[in-house]
């Protein structure tokens, strides 16, 4: 028995795993044949072979810094012979460095002893899908780092409209063809992951449907989903703009059925509506996804390239610092007398009184001196967020933070807004950010999970921001001593903390960097240009809007060609100097989440939910390599408080054995970049 990566041009083995799934699709749920092959493709299929037959196979993603198992299955004939075992453990060694595996499974199969044996621990149950709702048991089998998260997997989810076809193929009665490709949208594996909506297009052409039985199913059905608010939107202008797109661009003259007037309906309502996917089994309608999403903001995906993409599409919707970008927002002090304006911001879900929420807004209002008190509202006036804070006995405290939930923004309003008063923080050396807000919004909740805040009290929600350049073992002392003080129970830091572990740490305890971790560091060169976009540095180029701060994530693109880029990994900036400006310095420190090498279009395509490059630079940047480019994708920048110039980078380059190239990307050894951090925050 040996256990094999199933490679994209293994074929039969392939086929025996695709046909193992299906036979087993009872159990597993169904699964795209693109999405075996696209796990074939990205090196996550696994398959268990004695001679030339197949025994089992595991399927699984690598989101972040977890291994996400969705397809564990051994053939009837090889059960109670340790398969499931050997292919666990396999994961694990090849995934050794992730935090751990995270899974789910129905709790009436009556598997938790067989999990715990294969070293899983019970961490929740949530809610399943489908008419009975059977609850999902979701497991964890840790690789031994240091968790700092207190979510298994990202709270953030996908919002998806459904047309009249996928919701027919969810809750029809009748038999339908194609049907079973919609199916995959209910796995057990996505539950938490996508969220399915239903807009009014949808509840018309069910109640206009001509079937009386079919149609009371359906209608009945519709009480199970969500059916978001539509915003005041100029229909007819946008599905004018959008006809006049589809002309100009894809030389289709619309309408050209009857239904295409229903189609465009979707499209408008789920902008009206904030939601970005639309999900549909209509070839005409996913033909209009280029222009819906330039008009309008709408991707329009089959359901098998919606489950392929989840990941992607996940963090496009919870954070898209580019469409920020694209915003007049404008941040004010609150003054008094404001009260009855922010009541826009009472979390009324979470049982907060009117009357309540009033007094603590007066009480911020009477103590001007004390609170910091922050608002921020778009071009047209309208409020989108409200912050307020002090700074008080070593920690910066936040009794208030709310955004406005139902904006299309609300949550990358959250996080960004996160990330700023991390920054704060650093700026006023504080090591502890606390939200007591006692009403927290769902949005904020879930951002602050994502952000590693953890539980400290009956309501507060505890962050560190340690601004620290330190090894693992006076970390974990420094940390012991804080959460001590703090009544945290933190995991224990052990030295060398593999690259994944230590991204993550870092992640958590922003801008804290690890000296003794096993994570590589790259000095990348940046023209001037696309480091005033990005960073903002160097100042007095062209007066930017500096409310938000930076952005906590971005993109950047570069040529095709490796130089050993690896992720996770950190990224030392380097501002180089072109015809404009002469820079020629180090000023930042990023963290690299991910090296993508593709096509310039799907690139942009993929990453322009982060903002700052347009279609034509990522186009013009592939053009000159045969139309490839290379997206790193970074997040958690510091700007140094001093710039380390290029003759000095050279000299301790040479005091540590390192030629230093900054033509292109440079990988530096852990000795170089603990010299230059240290000199980038070195007071002058």
């Amino acid at each position: 028995m040996r256990i094999t990566a199933v490679g994209a041009g293994d074929e039969r083995l392939l086929a025996d795993v695709i046909g193992l799934g299906d036979r087993n699709r009872k159990t597993l749920g169904f699964l795209p044949h693109a999405a075996f092959r696209q796990a074939a493709q990205a090196g996550t299929l696994l398959a268990a072979v004695e001679g030339s037959r197949l025994a089992g196979y595991a399927l699984y993603g690598l989101p972040g810094d977890r291994v996400r198992l969705a397809h564990l299955c051994v053939d009837d004939d090889y059960r109670g012979r340790g398969i499931n075992a050997k292919l666990v453990a396999a994961i694990s060694e090849r995934h050794a460095d992730r935090l751990g595996i995270v899974l789910k499974c129905r709790k009436n199969y009556g598997l938790e002893k067989m999990w715990i044996r294969l070293g899983f621990q019970m961490r929740t149950e949530v809610a399943g899908r489908g008419q009975s709702r059977e609850p999902l048991v979701v497991w964890w089998r840790s690789h031994g780092h240091p968790d700092l998260f207190t979510e298994i997997e990202s709270p953030a989810l996908v919002t998806a409209a459904m047309d009249c076809n996928i919701f027919a193929d969810l809750h029809s009665s009748l038999p339908r063809n194609g049907a079973q490709e919609t199916q995959a949208l209910v796995a057990p594996w996505l539950v938490g992951l996508i969220k399915l909506v239903v807009l009014p297009q949808l509840v018309t052409e069910i109640h206009n449907g001509s079937h009386a039985v079919e149609r009371k199913a359906q209608m009945h059905a519709l009480v199970g989903y969500q059916h978001p608010e539509l915003e005041q939107v100029d229909e007819d202008r946008i599905r004018r703009n959008l006809i006049e797109a589809a002309w100009e661009e894809l030389g289709i003259e619309l309408p050209r059925t009857p239904n295409d007037h229903a189609d465009l309906d979707y499209v408008v309502q789920a902008h009206a509506a904030g939601v970005q996917l639309l999900v549909t089994r209509d070839e005409g309608l996913i033909a209009l996804s280029s222009v819906a999403e330039k008009v309008c903001g709408v991707r329009i995906l089959g359901p098998t390239d919606s489950v392929l993409a989840i990941d992607e599409l996940t963090r496009a919707q919870a954070y898209q610092p580019g469409s920020l970008l694209g915003t007049a927002m404008t941040t004010t002090a609150v003054t008094a007398g404001q009260e009855q304006q922010q009541l826009v911001f009472l979390n009324k879900p979470a049982g907060e009184r009117q009357k309540a929420f009033k007094k603590r807004l007066r009480d911020f209002a009477a103590l001007p001196g004390r609170w910091i008190r922050q608002q921020i509202t778009d071009q047209d006036g309208r409020l989108l967020a409200t912050y307020c804070h002090e700074t008080r006995d070593g920690e910066l405290h936040v009794p208030l933070l709310r955004v406005d939930e139902q904006h299309a923004l609300g949550a990358t309003l959250a996080r960004q807004l996160l990330f700023l008063l991390r920054q704060r923080c650093r700026t006023e050396g504080v090591e502890v950010l606390r939200l007591s807000d006692p009403h927290l919004q769902r949005a904020v909740r879930a951002a602050a999970e994502e952000d590693a805040f953890r539980p400290a009290g009956d309501t507060s929600l505890v962050a560190l921001v340690l601004d620290r350049l330190t090894d693992t073992r006076s970390l974990d002392a420094h940390v012991a001593a804080l959460a001590g003080r703090l009544g945290l129970t933190l995991p224990p830091l052990t030295a060398p903390l593999p690259a994944s572990a230590a991204s993550a740490v870092e992640h958590a305890w922003w801008p804290v960097k690890i000296t003794d971790a096993e994570l590589p560091t790259f000095l990348i060169p940046v023209q001037p240009r696309w480091s005033y976009e990005l960073f903002g540095y160097p100042e007095g180029l062209l007066a930017r809007d500096h409310n938000l701060g930076l952005s906590r994530e971005h993109v950047y693109y570069r040529s095709p060609l490796p130089r050993g880029e690896s992720a996770p990994a950190r990224i030392l900036w380097y501002a180089s100097s072109d015809e404009t400006m002469s820079v020629s310095a180090v000023f930042a420190c990023s963290r690299l989440e991910q090296c993508v090498i593709d096509d310039g279009e799907r690139l942009y395509r993929q990453f322009k939910h982060l903002g700052v490059y347009r279609r034509k630079d990522v186009l013009e940047t592939s053009q000159k390599y045969a139309g490839q480019a290379m997206a790193l994708r970074f997040s958690d920048t510091a700007l140094f408080p001093s710039i380390v110039s290029h003759r000095r980078l050279v000299e301790l380059g040479a005091r540590h054995g390192q030629k230093v190239n900054v033509q292109s990307v440079f990988k530096i050894s852990p000795d170089l970049f603990r010299a230059l951090y240290e000199e980038g925050h070195r007071l002058r």
